[in-house]
């Protein structure tokens, strides 16, 4: 009997059922005179369907899991408190659908803020809701400290995978056109794009009238650790509604407002086609999730019983609202710490009041962003130093700091541009140096001028006071600057 052999199984020659796994049946009654019965068709198509799942297992293998807006690599991922940024999560949702006349023609939709705003929590809300109404396309979570996550390679991989979910033709033509060309992952991101997700979705799309997923929310584009590949990125974007300009995909960019990132979306290829939402201060929402926090501790903390009926008080959201500037990382930070059930509660919150020593640093995640935002500059004693001087002298200009730090105005510019995370500028006139600058975030004060927080960078407030006395002597007794 002849017989042909396929991973370890024998089928016979003639008259054969092929079931089972993922294959379709297929049934051989014949052939034509002096064919080779080894030869048959139901051989064929089975090659041809492992073929294509070759093309499949390599999609598989580029992508970076832990970019999903719900992968369970995180532990309780940030996401917005209920009842807080409805309007902003509202306004985002409206523009996707394209009910918004404002923005209706604006295919980009870039959420920015400073360092620690709630970006990454009103993107996974988004990605959330959309995937639960059916209008998310995919998601990609950018994170710097995460080796399969902090780079473009991965990109165009995940978001094929994504829509290869959807349905089982886009699944197929995604799967052969990978077979067709396995060095596709090599290739630009504009021709990943292309081949992988806007055609087979274009193809999809072909005579369907109800909706369709359109959603592409890409978050933390700053913390992808290449500045050539973040321009890459929103440059591939910037082609795709060019050369699609029917296109019902959108996208959500969020990211911090840095200077690499910021060039290219006002740039005038791509801002015509770009909405922008700024994230600024919301001390309301943050009063309402550190009121709902303590609740919930005070009704089920293993230590609920030793809580003082009173605890907090209103003068421990004031504080702490006033020390959050605005921005929901410090907020959160805290109640982290305090809601731990290795401690009493009320007895961490004194410690975040500095009534107690700390025991452990309660600000650990605070920091490490801190620290990661200092490292992005090519001197970070200086960047330290120039900081501690803004949380001395808030809304000065490039010149003043420049004078009195002994820096070039240029230096002082690049760095304030690399810091645009903790920074707000306001300007004045067409002149970037007349621009003032101050620290958006009180924390960072507290983080600079203690030493056990912030390390080889901290800054001495004395000191640093008594420096500034003395070049306030030199400068205005016109004596030249005497070497620090």
């Amino acid at each position: 009997m002849n017989e042909d052999r396929l991973g370890g199984s024998f089928f016979p020659a003639s008259n054969v059922i092929i079931t089972g796994g993922s294959f379709n049946s297929h049934v051989y009654t014949g052939g034509e005179t002096g064919m080779n019965p080894c030869h048959f068709s139901p051989l064929a198509i089975l090659r041809e369907e492992w073929h294509q799942l070759g093309g499949y297992k390599r999609l598989l293998d580029a992508v970076a899991p832990n970019a999903l807006h719900d992968s369970g690599h995180i532990f309780d991922p940030p996401r917005c408190h209920p009842g807080t940024r409805i309007k902003i999560i509202q306004t985002i949702i409206d523009w996707s659908a394209g009910a918004d006349d404002d923005t209706r023609t604006k295919s980009v939709n870039w959420l920015t803020g400073p360092a620690g705003g709630g970006k990454s929590a009103i993107g996974r809300t988004v990605c959330e809701r959309c995937a639960k109404e059916g209008t998310l396309l995919a998601s990609f979570f950018f994170g710097s400290r995460d080796a399969t996550r902090n780079h473009s390679k991965a990109l165009i991989s995940t978001i094929a995978y994504q829509i290869s979910a959807i349905d089982a033709s886009i699944r197929n033509a995604v799967s052969k056109f990978i077979d067709n060309d396995p060095h596709i992952f090599s290739k630009s991101l504009r021709t990943q794009f292309v081949s992988l997700v806007m055609e087979p979705l274009l193809s999809f799309y072909a005579n369907r009238s109800q909706t369709l997923p359109c959603l592409i929310v890409i978050d933390g584009l700053d913390e992808c650790i290449d500045p050539s590949g973040q321009r890459d990125i929103l440059e591939t974007i910037t082609y795709l509604i060019t050369a699609y300009p029917h296109s019902p995909i959108r996208f959500l960019v969020c990211s911090r407002p840095e200077a690499n990132i910021k060039n290219v979306i006002h740039g005038v290829d791509m801002s015509p086609m770009v909405c922008t939402i700024f994230l600024g201060k919301d001390d309301k929402d943050i009063e309402n999730y550190l009121r709902a926090k303590f609740k919930a501790i005070r009704e089920g903390h293993i230590f609920k019983s030793s809580i003082p009926a009173w605890w907090p008080s209103h003068y421990h959201i004031n504080y702490l609202v006033e020390k959050s500037s605005g921005l929901f990382i410090y907020a959160s930070t805290v109640i982290g710490y305090i809601q731990s059930p290795e401690d009493m509660p009320h007895q961490r919150l004194e410690v975040i009041l500095g009534i107690q020593p700390a025991v452990e640093n309660p600000f650990a995640e605070l920091d490490a962003l801190y620290m990661h935002i200092l490292t992005t500059t090519k001197d970070s004693p200086k960047a330290a130093r120039m900081l501690a001087f803004l949380a001395m002298y808030p809304s000065t200009c490039v010149p003043v700091i420049a004078r009195y730090l002994q820096l070039e105005d240029e230096e002082v510019e690049i760095m304030c541009s690399k810091l645009a995370a903790i920074l707000g500028s306001q300007r004045h006139g067409n002149d970037v140096i007349y621009s003032r600058f101050k620290l958006l975030h009180k924390s960072f004060e507290d983080f600079l001028f203690n030493q056990s927080r912030s390390k080889e960078l901290y800054i001495s407030l004395p000191d640093a006071l008594a420096a500034n006395i003395i070049r306030s002597i030199q400068i205005f007794s016109g004596k030249p600057f005497l070497n620090s």
